[in-house]
């Protein structure tokens, strides 16, 4: 059980598989070879190399209408995991989106907040790197993650936790965009002054 809670939860938190919470996809890439199955205005295709972000909302590769219909795609609400080399590179898409083979998606049911899980997937996150195997690419395969096991409160203390961390993450996203321009105009007063 939590330590700290909100006030009037008292409900006990449950034990739950990942795949107790939604539906698991591997993502797949439609051939890269065929320029059909992309464009530049498309759906997003998500790679790990995408992920940079809490919430990720652009790619470097879009799906085409016929990219689409190959692709498997993560409804709006979804939570990315990479699962393959990066492990634990999280985000959450607001868009359905197509994500590669390196991804695995959790697409919550009703009874499941996106923004809790976003939050909590960094705990995912640190079992996922106990358990992937010590070969040459580290992997945690569909399987091993779908039965990642957590504790997990009602719905209702799910919505007011994930709240409250979306909106620290934004604040927090806020201020490090504030704190990026001052770098940026320190970076280039240097230059001119000392240079």
């Amino acid at each position: 059980m939590p330590r700290v809670r909100f006030t009037n939860f008292e409900n006990e938190w449950e034990p739950r598989k990942l795949k107790d919470l939604g539906i698991i996809q591997t993502g797949n890439t439609p051939k890269t070879s065929n320029a059909e199955n992309y464009n530049e205005n498309g759906v997003l295709w998500i790679t790990p190399t995408d992920i940079e972000y809490l919430i990720t909302n652009n790619s470097a590769k879009k799906l085409s209408a016929e990219g689409y219909s190959k692709a498997r795609i993560a409804d709006s609400g979804s939570i990315l995991v990479t699962c393959i080399a990066s492990i634990g590179k999280n985000t959450l898409v607001e868009e359905p989106s197509g994500f590669n083979q390196q991804i695995n998606s959790l697409t919550p049911n009703k009874l499941n907040n996106s923004y809790f899980l976003l939050t909590q997937s960094e705990l995912w996150s640190t079992k996922m790197k106990g358990i992937a195997s010590s070969g040459t690419m580290q992997i945690v395969n569909k399987n091993d993650f779908s039965n990642l096991l957590f504790l997990y409160p009602k719905l209702e203390e799910q919505k007011k936790i994930g709240s409250f961390f979306k909106q620290l993450d934004y604040t927090i996203a806020l201020h490090q965009s504030k704190l990026d321009k001052l770098n940026t105009l320190k970076q280039g007063l240097l230059q001119k002054m000392f240079l």
